[in-house]
This record gives C-alpha cells, structure tokens and sequence, in this order.
C-alpha cells in the first residue's frame, strides 16, 4: 500500500516537473526579442506561477487568467509587427484593422471574445481595403487610354478615318462602362461609392505604377474627362 502511494507521489512530481519545464520553454523562446516583449512579460508571469507551484492543483488555483493574457500578449506583438509593416508602406486602410485591434485587444477577457473581435475587425477591414482598392480600374485601363490616344490621333488616309474614329469610340464606352460597372458593384455593399481616380495619386496606389508622378496625374486626367468625374 505504502509501494503504491510512494509510486503515485513519484509520478505526480514527474508530471508536475514536466509541466514546469514546458511552461519554462513557453517563455524562454520570447526572450530577448523585442518584436515579441508583451509575450514574453505575459509567458513569464504564468511560468512563474507553475515555478512556485507544488502541484497541478495549486498551479491551476494561481493561474487565474494569466493563460488568456498570454494570447491577448501574442495578438498585440503581432499586431503592432503588422502595423509597423503598414506604417513604413503608408498603407493608410490596410492599417485600420491593426489599429483598432490594438484599441480593442486589453478589453477581451478569453480567448472566444478576442476570436471574436479579431474576426470582426478583420472583415470590417476586408470591406474597406475593398472599397479603397476598386479605385484602381484606372490601372486595368490604363492601356485602353494609351490605345485610346494612339487611335484618336493616328494619321491614316481619309478612307481610313471613320474607321478609326469608330474604333476610338468603341474605346472611350468601354472606359467609361468599366467605371459604371465598378460603381454599381460598389454600390451595392457601399450606398453612394463613387470612383474618385484622384486617390490614386496617394502613395499606397501611386507605387502601383511604373511611371514619374507628371505621367500619373496627366493619365488621371484625361481618365477624370472621359468618365464626367
């Protein structure tokens, strides 16, 4: 009987010193890196709680919720790393989702409403980058302009002249159709979305194009006449 009670001790302790080497581990890979210095404070409390435990039962009563804190720890590293990223490329829609979820993320008391949240977050984003990007037909039509311009001012014998003014028109409905289109889609998650071709002169659309900013704006602005903006 005193075999068998001695063997289970043996067996707890074993268990237990497993846990405290794992929960050891968990905190010791964030360590000394910056990107990840939240995740570290948070995996180092709970570590300590395990350190000091002398059993699973006591460890589960000090740990209260410091394992939720180590997620809500994780999710901000990440975010902040993301929101660095989108700092640095002036993606100026893209970061909204990051910057709300770093708002949001300290008020989150398990891992179910931060899931919650975050996913919230993420499709609020989804709907805006949407919106922002759509602006960009501009960068599809771009060689339907140039092959507009080439057909309006080529120089071809009178026979030849209806036939190239015919296919200049074919052109410019098109232009123009493709930006009706991209309204009426927008519109119908976006009441009143109306292409603006002028943002694509900021720096998130702009670096889309391999052309110098004078190109640019000249393109916008014959695009802005044809399509009546």
């Amino acid at each position: 009987m005193l075999n068998k009670k001695n063997n289970k001790t043996n067996m707890d302790n074993n268990l237990l010193n497993e846990y405290k080497q794992y929960y050891a581990i968990r905190a010791e890979r964030y360590a000394n890196n910056e990107n990840y210095k939240y995740s570290y404070e948070a995996e180092k409390k709970l570590s300590e709680a395990m350190q000091s435990s002398q059993s699973l039962e006591d460890f589960k009563n000090k740990m209260g919720n410091l394992n939720e804190l180590c997620a809500n720890a994780l999710v901000k590293d990440e975010t902040l790393m993301e929101k660095a990223f989108y700092e640095k490329h002036k993606e100026n829609v893209r970061i909204l989702d990051a910057e709300r979820i770093l708002q949001k993320v300290d008020s989150c008391s398990n891992a179910t409403d931060l899931g919650i949240m975050i996913t919230e977050e993420t499709n609020k984003n989804s709907m805006e980058i949407t919106s922002d990007e759509a602006h960009r037909v501009l960068v599809d039509d771009w060689f339907l302009l140039d092959k507009l311009e080439i057909y309006e001012n080529a120089e071809v014998p009178s026979e030849y002249k209806s036939e190239m003014k015919q296919i200049a028109s074919d052109i410019r409905n098109s232009i123009i159709e493709n930006a009706r289109s991209v309204e009426e889609d927008m519109q119908a998650w976006e009441n009143r979305w109306r292409l603006k071709p002028e943002i694509l002169l900021e720096y998130r659309h702009k670096r889309l194009f391999p052309y110098e900013d004078k190109h640019i704006e000249e393109q916008i602005a014959r695009y802005k006449s044809i399509i009546n903006r």
